[in-house]
């Protein structure tokens, strides 16, 4: 494997920013100062000496890795770090994993993916789910702090969700099943994933029937179950926020929403080239819209029109997407593609695809100081995703713009068996631990 940097052609390498630490010289007193002098050095010294016994006791009192509560801590603003644990279905381009297989301590917020709806009532996709929600609900025992959520997907303006928020009865028929389904199971939540309300037809009628689902929910919530938690998954493209959200109802009644900031480059046949899965930020040939499809676009539009940054969750991939070059040699950003690569499944991939594919010999990985992400290519064989490094990155990002927390999709992408290295969910694990510190490496 060859590991380069690149920024717009050139070569580069990646400077991380230092610390120096500096210990004070040691100043003596001579036998002809002033007793005065003694007195006030030595009821210094004692002041540290004392602090620094404390401090010693504070440190020995806490674990290497600490444990996630309910939002994670940096001194100055609680993080939440909510991930997806996905139950694989048809559609669901994911690998199973297994319950007893998750961590409990590196999420926040756990949010099990997907019920559906039927009738106008919520519905597991299979009678065995029920098992699998009880699993993941009872992690609780050992993370008392932890949240599990249940996320109800429509991935169309046409299905149930449509009808759900169509009248005041179908409204009200689906909060009232809906809090009775969730309290009866022990979840402490509910998360919306609608994709997407009045897309791409426009229809102004059903975005205000969503608000009012979202209100109607929220009013019933505070009063006949106020500990749950309702949140959204909501779109990163600008003309889908746009069309599809009234963003400033939506920070009325909700108590947090997770961007999907990923998917902004993967092959079509409409836009047959290479691109970043998850870019933070443009790269400067990038104009119009194109300059939007972007991490740092995305959350900043979802502030400016009227959503709190610290009710923002910042979605991070943990699985990338794969491209079978046309010319092995043009194998940089927006490279002629002629479909999806063999890696992966429907040009998916997930982080052990990537680390794998990474470790092979004549694999050349490359990371991109301005998108700051990584891709790599072997042959007519390339791929974008996310590594440690990147995931990082937007950790510090969400830290330095004060945003509400981390949104990870998903558990089941990430390394959870570990074989990429000596460590399960490193790019969960990552997120939370850069989430967790009181002192930025990266700026």
């Amino acid at each position: 494997m060859k590991l380069k940097f690149r920024d717009e052609g050139k070569l580069l390498s990646f400077q991380a920013e230092t610390v120096d630490v500096h210990f004070l010289k040691r100043q003596w007193v001579t036998c002809g100062s002033s007793f005065v002098y003694i007195f006030i050095i030595g009821t210094i010294l004692t002041i540290l000496a004392f602090g620094l016994f404390l401090n010693i006791f504070n440190c020995q009192s806490r674990s290497t890795f600490p444990l996630v509560t309910n939002e994670v801590s940096d001194g100055n603003q609680n993080y939440r770090v909510v991930c997806y644990y996905v139950i694989p279905s048809n559609n669901s381009r994911t690998r199973p994993l297994p319950p007893d297989a998750v961590d409990p301590y590196f999420c926040s917020h756990i949010i099990i993916g997907f019920a559906g709806v039927q009738n106008g009532t919520i519905q597991p996709q299979q009678d065995s789910y029920l098992e699998i929600y009880k699993k993941i609900i009872a992690y609780k025992k050992f993370n008392p702090s932890l949240k599990v959520m249940l996320s109800v997907e429509d991935m169309s303006a046409y299905g149930e969700f449509s009808r759900v928020v169509s009248s005041q009865m179908y409204r009200t028929k689906f909060i009232v099943n809906t809090v009775k389904f969730l309290t009866e199971t022990g979840f402490d939540g509910l998360d919306l994933d609608w994709e997407f309300p009045s897309w791409p037809d426009g229809d102004l009628i059903q975005v205000s029937n969503y608000s009012l689902l979202i209100s109607e929910l929220r009013n019933y919530v505070n009063k006949e179950a106020k500990h749950l938690l309702l949140s959204a998954a909501v779109a990163a493209p600008d003309l889908i926020i746009q069309q599809s959200y009234e963003v400033g109802e939506l920070a009325k009644y909700l108590d947090f929403v997770n961007i999907m900031c990923y998917d902004y480059h993967m092959y079509s046949q409409f836009i047959p080239v290479t691109g970043p899965n998850a870019p933070l930020y443009p790269r400067p040939q990038e104009q119009g819209y194109f300059r939007t499809l972007n991490t740092d676009w995305s959350a900043t539009q979802w502030v400016n029109l009227g959503m709190p940054p610290g009710k923002i969750n910042v979605g991070i991939p943990t699985y990338g997407h794969s491209f079978r070059l046309l010319n092995e040699d043009n194998n940089g950003w927006n490279a002629p593609a002629s479909g999806f690569g063999e890696i992966g499944d429907g040009g998916f991939i997930t982080y052990p695809d990537a680390c794998g594919f990474i470790q092979i010999p004549k694999t050349t990985h490359y990371f991109d100081d301005t998108c700051q992400v990584p891709y790599a290519f072997n042959g007519p064989e390339w791929i974008s995703y996310e590594n440690t490094l990147s995931v990082s990155l937007k950790a510090y990002y969400i830290k330095d713009r004060h945003f509400g927390g981390a949104m990870i999709y998903s558990l089941n992408t990430d390394d959870f068996y570990g074989e990429c290295g000596d460590q399960k969910f490193p790019l969960t694990r990552e997120v939370n631990y850069v989430l967790t510190q009181h002192v930025k490496e990266f700026h």
